[in-house]
């Protein structure tokens, strides 16, 4: 539905051809900054953190990220809904952001400052951590990636958006990759390191949330879907989703996707810790090789998509991707820094224009469902992406920790390393390289069944 030129008047949109302003675009995208460190910071070094200076077993932090994830997705559920109905004078979505920025970054300091406990009281204590953590995290992001749709109802622009999403991302990771593996790294990856990075990024979190808050202030906020509109019983809601056949392959397609990220990225620090045996200091080089190439990258990404159609380039990149990937199969301790460099490169590059294109594609869902059906429900596409998300990383999460276990790694305190066994090397082997790359193999057959083209959209 087009917004008027008075409502675009009054909410501060500039009305017809007029382009939407540099700040609005910097605005939506900074917002990511903190998502991206919350996500990455979390499922990267809660495992290292319970596993090799807490003491606990990589089977424990595994159990522990896939109870909030599967809590996440009723938090996910409510709060798309919830904001789809919201009326603000402040803008639809823009009271989500504010809250949600506050609730993260306090979460993630009680995950990153734990007090001194037994080890049944550290569990629960870490588990309510997560659950506030998983909370504040959906509070913020399900809306914020519903808002390109309310923005604009050009495919072009919200892939702008999306393209300035996917290079903050890179920031984001980089500060997540980078930046906390070298405040810890200055702690010689004890416990002091790990308070310390908490601080710092939760701070980081909170500005780049708020930042987003405050950047979107003059944007345009599409009018809320009636209440009575939106109580569809569960089942016709369900039927209504899967009528939407372009949704359906998307869905399926970052499913494998990101099923194929949560296994390597939960087990990647420890397989460069002990395998690759490069500390804190490889893994800060590698992060800021990778998002450098991420933010390089978007320009590229989206002029091909323009010239080639999301799809296409989408399957492209993640067949790159996965190439990347299996290098690692050939890498051992004797790794060189040019190597580990060009490594990370080539992985920034192709993650993230497979991350920006399945963005892209969401936002043309969203719109081919108002095309078709006349309902405003940006925010429950934005949900059931979200909960597909935390879904992959929940059981990522949950089988990788578990194989690690029964695989023999040995757990210690302190930031200690030790050597670990012949079978938790493969292992970690196997959750690098092979099971991401079936993963993502089967994604771009999913893919390919997607055919919700610019011209289709334009005319449905």
């Amino acid at each position: 539905m087009a917004t008027t030129a008075t409502e675009a008047t009054a909410t501060g949109l500039p009305v017809g051809d007029r382009p939407i302003p540099m700040s609005l675009f910097l605005g939506f995208g900074v917002g990511t900054v903190g998502v991206s460190i919350m996500l990455n910071t979390v499922t990267i070094y809660f495992p290292a953190l319970m596993s090799t200076v807490l003491g606990q077993s990589t089977a424990v932090a595994g159990l522990l990220l896939t109870i909030s994830k599967l809590y996440d997705i009723v938090a996910d559920v409510l709060i798309g809904g919830w904001s789809d109905r919201s009326q603000s004078k402040l803008g639809r979505r823009r009271p989500f952001l504010a809250v949600g920025a506050v609730v993260s970054a306090a979460s993630f300091l009680m995950i990153f400052l734990p007090p001194q406990l037994g080890d049944k009281a550290l569990i629960l204590y870490m588990a309510a951590a997560l659950i506030l953590y998983s909370t504040g995290y959906s509070m913020f992001n399900v809306p914020y990636m519903a808002i390109p749709t309310d923005i604009s109802d050009d495919p072009q622009v919200r892939a702008k958006l999306f393209s300035f999403r996917t290079t903050f991302v890179a920031v984001g990771q980089l500060v997540a990759v980078s930046g906390a593996a070298a405040l810890i790294g200055q702690g010689d990856g004890g416990i002091g390191g790990y308070r310390t990075m908490g601080v710092a990024l939760a701070v980081a979190i909170l500005a780049a949330m708020l930042g987003s808050f405050f950047g979107t202030a003059k944007a345009r906020w599409a009018p809320p879907q009636p209440k009575d509109e939106l109580r569809v019983p569960l089942g016709q809601t369900l039927r209504m989703l899967w009528a939407n056949k372009p949704l359906v392959w998307l869905i399926s397609a970052k499913t494998l996707q990101y099923l194929s990220l949560a296994s390597g990225i939960a087990s990647n620090l420890l397989f460069k810790l002990n395998v690759l045996k490069i500390g804190y200091e490889g893994q800060a080089a590698f992060g800021l090789a990778a998002n450098v190439m991420t933010a390089l990258s978007m320009p590229v990404w989206l002029k091909l998509s323009r010239k080639y159609g999301k799809r296409k380039c989408y399957m492209a990149a993640t067949g790159l991707y996965a190439c990347t990937v299996l290098v690692w199969l050939v890498t051992g301790s004797d790794i060189s820094m040019p190597m580990l460099l060009a490594i990370g490169a080539f992985t920034g590059s192709f993650s993230g224009g497979m991350i920006f294109m399945g963005l892209a594609m969401l936002s043309d869902t969203m719109a081919y469902d108002r095309q078709t059906t006349g309902m405003r429900r940006e925010g429950l596409f934005a949900s059931v992406y979200a909960i597909v998300e935390k879904s992959a990383f929940a059981i990522g999460a949950l089988v990788v920790g578990w194989g690690m276990s029964l695989a023999g790694y040995i757990p210690t305190m302190g930031g200690k390393l030790v050597q670990q066994p012949d079978s938790a090397i493969y292992a970690m082997y196997a959750t690098n390289t092979v099971v991401p790359c079936f993963f993502l193999l089967l994604s771009i057959v999913a893919i390919s069944k997607y055919d919700l083209s610019e011209s289709r959209l334009k005319s449905s």
